[in-house]
């Protein structure tokens, strides 16, 4: 049986890396990890069989650490990323490299230049390119793969019933809340009247930053901001409470947000930082709204007050069209031909 090897192979903050190992085995192959304790056996003599492929997502971000000024050269990761690349270089095996990002997050000045040193790189050595935004296939001679939907069901028709639209809506950011999405922006901005919930993992620092704008604002504004691991349920729930989902990544480091594929189908209405990929989407989906200046996404925020009612009843709709195109059956159909040899 063919084997495909995927790094990373365990990611404890999205389902991402699972749903590609799925599709990976649905395609026909025995999934492996590319690890260090791999290399260090006798599975590593896959690697130079050239019926086999090496998956790699985000190997460039080992390079860097996080933190509240931007994240800084991590000398242990680079050279980790030094090992990863050699055995890369030599070995036989097909090397299928996932561009999920311009520049590694957070980065600024000659760190982030070098990040986009590194992703050219394993471009380079490449066999295979994916992204999972078509509109930057021809810019990194990429196929377009579809990104994995997070989710196998379907909503229940009667499932999600909403609000008349006069109530007030409830927005969240959920997720990392890490310095690249702007989030104090958006707290400095947010509209009297909608409430908006922020939950995720936070630096210390980036959370102070945080409190201190949110303790600028006048009373009344219903803004949240809870901090701290959450499991897959903890997100799932915190979804379920949603009108609306905010990406606000201010940086322009990513093609796509993860985010993105929680929301869409699960939550009536996304507003986003406009991007190729958003304005890709809102040809297939009513319920995105996205936004380039700050007048921009005030007004986006009281378009979704307005049309979270009808939005909520055809979520149904939204999450079958989601399904098409990013689903399991959509991603199996796609990946195996890209991976393969041919």
């Amino acid at each position: 049986m063919k084997k495909a090897y995927v790094s990373p192979f365990v990611n404890h903050t999205n389902e991402y890396i699972n749903r590609v190992k799925a599709i990976v085995s649905a395609c026909g192959y025995d999934v492996q990890p590319l690890s260090f304790r791999t290399l260090l056996s006798r599975r590593a003599l896959g690697l130079f069989n050239p019926e086999n492929v090496v998956l790699v997502h985000w190997l460039e971000a080992r390079a860097f650490s996080e933190g509240h000024r931007g994240a800084g050269l991590r000398l242990a990761g680079l050279a980790q990323f030094m090992v990863y690349a050699v055995v890369l270089l030599v070995m036989r095996a097909r090397l299928v490299y996932f561009v999920h990002d311009h520049a590694v997050h957070d980065l600024t000045g000659w760190r982030r230049t070098f990040s986009v040193w590194l992703i050219r790189l394993l471009s380079r050595l490449a066999d295979v390119r994916v992204v999972h935004d078509p509109s930057h296939a021809g810019r990194y001679r990429a196929a377009y793969l579809p990104h994995p939907l997070y989710r196998d069901q379907l909503p229940a028709e009667a499932g999600r019933a909403r609000a008349a639209g006069t109530a007030p809506l409830r927005a969240g950011i959920l997720g990392a809340v890490r310095p690249y999405k702007r989030i104090e922006h958006i707290i400095d901005l947010w509209p009297s009247g909608p409430a908006l919930r922020i939950r995720g993992r936070a630096d210390p620092a980036y959370e102070q930053v945080l409190r201190t704008h949110l303790s600028r604002r006048e009373p009344g504004v219903p803004i949240e901001l809870v901090t701290g691991f959450m499991s897959r349920e903890d997100f799932a729930a915190e979804m379920e409470q949603l009108d609306a989902l905010i990406l606000p990544h201010a940086d322009d480091s990513a093609l796509v947000s993860g985010a993105f594929f929680e929301a869409i189908g699960a939550v009536p209405i996304v507003i986003a930082r406009s991007s190729p990929f958003i304005r890709w989407v809102q040809g297939h989906f009513e319920g995105v709204l996205s936004f380039d200046s700050d007048e921009e996404f005030v007004a986006a925020v009281r378009e979704a007050q307005a049309m979270q009612a009808r939005m909520a009843e055809r979520l149904p709709q939204s999450a079958r069209r989601a399904q098409e195109l990013f689903g399991l059956g959509a991603c199996v159909a796609h990946y195996g031909q890209a991976i393969g040899r041919g």
